[in-house]
């Protein structure tokens, strides 16, 4: 009898196991689907702050300054410590550097690279043609002097622009005439690597302004130097053509340029503030002439007064070419 008993209790013994693990398992689905639709909103708020925490780290002018001035100074990142760009397949630096046709993943945007530290002097500032041209050869040289250390560090390609500073506009003599067909005004000529930089059209904008006013427009130009350089501006016209020169996304594309211009203007003067005769009052005007809007002549090509303003001070409070990538930004942000 005990050993039909036990022959018939197996069965059952292992049947009551299987009944047991299979409540186990559903008591288990159970609970980790509780824990799931109890913890639905601690781990969204988690998604929620890691997006944040990401947005937050995206590079670029986002739409909110502060209002009090902030220069970045020596707190900007160093130059570039190894090349970037410049890099033999197997990873061993090139001889030359060579300039990088890109736009968003250019790599000069991939790290957070800051400029030299130059003790800038400049001439006084005269309300004369002559003395201008040797205010611009001097700023010039301070611009190469903050910008070919980054380049270089970064195996991109650095020499210096050339001046043209007539008297009148009428007397330019640019492969790039064309820009002034509607009247004064200051550029750069990719075509000559030449600053164009009429006193007519400079005098205006330099009015009451000791220096600051002055820097402020040529750093902008200097900028687009620098884009034709390393290879941004080959890349923007080949997108620009791409797209259509005129149509809303080509707009969008100069936009995208011109304020990424405004931000290395910014860097520039941001970095060095304090030093030399880039002082506070320097600033000051170069700030207010970017702020008053009396740089930007169309906002369809140049953006709006927020946004000149908005990549130009954020370039001056983070001093980083990281933070410079307009590229990178939401169409909002480039308007």
């Amino acid at each position: 009898m005990n050993g039909t008993f036990s022959s018939r209790l197996g069965p059952l013994r292992g049947k009551r196991i299987v009944l047991i693990w299979a409540v186990l398992g559903v008591i288990g689905a159970l609970t980790a689907t509780g824990l799931l639709v109890t913890g639905r909103s601690t781990d969204a708020g988690e998604m929620h702050a890691a997006r944040t925490i990401s947005d937050s780290t995206t590079p670029g002018f986002a739409g909110a300054l502060p209002d009090s001035a902030n220069p970045i100074g020596d707190a900007a990142p160093p130059v570039a410590f190894a090349p970037l760009a410049g890099l033999s397949p197997a990873g061993m630096p090139v001889a030359s550097s060579r300039a990088v046709q890109a736009l968003a993943d250019h790599p000069l945007f991939a790290q957070h690279v800051g400029l030299g530290r130059v003790d800038c002097k400049l001439p006084a500032w005269h309300d004369d043609p002559e003395t201008a041209r040797a205010f611009y050869r001097s700023a010039i040289a301070c611009l190469d002097a903050s910008w070919e250390p980054t380049l270089r560090g970064a195996g991109l390609p650095f020499h210096p622009p050339r001046l043209l500073a007539p008297t009148e506009s009428r007397d330019v003599a640019s492969q790039c005439v064309q820009r002034l067909r509607n009247g004064p005004t200051t550029f750069y000529c990719a075509l000559d690597e030449t600053l164009v930089l009429p006193y007519d059209a400079m005098r205006p904008l330099s009015s009451g302004s000791r220096r600051g006013a002055q820097l402020a427009v040529l750093s902008t130009e200097y900028g687009h130097h620098v884009q034709n350089l390393i290879g941004v501006m080959q890349a923007y016209n080949e997108k620009r053509a791409t797209v259509g020169k005129e149509t809303i996304a080509g707009r969008e594309q100069s936009r995208r340029m011109e304020l990424q211009a405004r931000c290395f203007s910014g860097m520039f003067l941001g970095t060095n503030f304090g030093r030399a005769d880039i002082d506070e009052q320097t600033w000051t005007e170069a700030s207010h002439t970017v702020q008053s809007g009396h740089v930007t002549r169309d906002p369809r090509m140049q953006g709006t007064e927020e946004n000149v303003w908005g990549w130009w001070k954020w370039g001056s409070d983070k001093g980083d070419t990281w933070e410079c990538n307009t590229w990178y930004s939401s169409p909002a942000h480039v308007e």
